[in-house]
């Protein structure tokens, strides 16, 4: 799944999770204003007041619906609004009053604390909540029902408020992860760019490589031709030609080998213990060189680790057929304890280890070592002249 998949994934749950929020606390208004009607034809039934009761909830539900918007510019003006709408709604169904106020106040505060973040003023709206509140109860009831329900008010206000702040810092969390993906969405088109740079610095050096030192030795060939027809050199011509011929013949297999590796499929889609094979096998029809070999079969490896995996082979036996005049390489491909072991024995002449890199123009053996450094694994190098060479690569997998 893509960077921005997730990006939109995650704002979607944001947008459901706000939006079943809103149903919860709509349904909640509901059972608050089933509660309120019972309680009041309990004790008195009135009709004009429920009609305009009912009225003034479905106001109230109609704002918080589209608070969002009314909380923009007017956050103050919304909450005296939902406020004022609370305790006329208290006169109108008295009897049911402690149920509407101690259910719905609450709510109001919660959303002082979403709108405002700001703990003096949920605290003004808190105050401004209980003054409602015992004025309301203090009119319909008298005082001395108070102290009950103001404790009725702060149990359900601590319930609701305690909920409040959970569900705000889920939001908020939610919001920062939107955040820190936005600037990994960034990051991740930096890669792209810096990957396709890169590229395009491998297909220079390819192209440099191949075509254009390729190209550039045949055109002083050529000239080399024509200087020696004109001094009627005919039989050092005809060498240059045959030279230049197959000058030109290796620079069309090398173009064709860099174009081939263009186009072949990503690292990813290959299989590791395939590819070793088919280098087994290119080795064993370019040299006359026997080869016995072990390869297990190697699951779960990095495109990373695989890359230069199969580069370290390839290095090791171009190294052997340039230098080594072996008569038997043994190749052994294992998977030990989780770790890729990699052996390359050969019966050749061998070389001193203490002279790696100090050759110009040999520099096979330290890009092996390069390339084991970066997949976090351990070359080992042993050999003596005459006794042939082995080198063995250690990788965690």
């Amino acid at each position: 799944m893509s960077i921005r998949n997730i990006n939109i994934d995650s704002i979607k749950n944001v947008s459901v999770e706000l939006l079943v929020s809103k149903i919860g606390v709509i349904v909640w208004i509901f059972f608050i204003y089933l509660g309120t009607m019972v309680l009041q034809y309990i004790e008195q039934p009135v009709f004009i007041q429920s009609v305009v009761f009912t009225i003034a909830i479905l106001i109230y539900i109609l704002c918080y619906w589209f608070s969002n918007l009314l909380t923009d510019r007017r956050k103050w003006v919304y909450l005296f609004s939902q406020g004022s709408l609370l305790f006329i709604s208290s006169f109108l169904v008295p009897h049911g009053s402690p149920v509407i106020m101690a259910g719905l106040l609450p709510l109001l505060v919660s959303q002082s604390i979403t709108i405002f973040e700001n703990s003096i003023k949920v605290f003004i709206v808190f105050i401004g909540a209980y003054t409602i509140y015992c004025v309301a109860i203090w009119l319909n009831y008298g005082l001395q029902e108070l102290p009950i329900l103001v404790l009725i008010f702060f149990f359900n206000i601590t319930i609701v408020n305690f909920y409040s702040v959970l569900y705000n810092r889920q939001v908020k969390a939610r919001l920062r992860m939107e955040y820190y993906l936005e600037d990994l969405e960034t990051a991740h088109h930096k890669v792209e760019n810096l990957t396709l740079a890169i590229e395009r610095q491998r297909m220079a050096r390819d192209l440099h490589d191949t075509l254009a030192q390729g190209l550039a030795g045949l055109i002083m060939q050529l000239e080399a031709v024509d200087a020696h027809l004109q001094n009627g050199n005919i039989n050092r011509s005809e060498e240059i030609i045959q030279q230049s011929m197959i000058r030109a013949r290796e620079t069309l297999k090398n173009a064709r080998k860099a174009i081939d590796d263009l186009r072949t499929k990503s690292v990813e889609e290959t299989d590791f213990n395939h590819e070793i094979l088919n280098r087994i096998k290119e080795f064993k029809e370019t040299a006359a060189i026997e080869v016995n070999y072990e390869i297990e079969t190697i699951q779960q490896l990095s495109s990373l680790t695989m890359e230069h995996s199969l580069f370290i082979v390839s290095e090791c036996l171009a190294n052997i057929v340039k230098h080594s005049q072996a008569k038997m390489v043994k190749i052994t491909v294992k998977n030990v304890n989780d770790f890729l072991k990699i052996e390359i024995i050969d019966n050749g002449i061998g070389f001193n280890p203490r002279s790696i890199g100090k050759h110009s123009g040999r520099y096979g053996l330290l890009g092996l070592r390069e390339r084991v450094r970066l997949i976090g694994g351990k070359l080992e190098i042993n050999s003596c002249p005459g006794k042939g060479a082995k080198v063995s690569i250690n990788v965690p997998v």
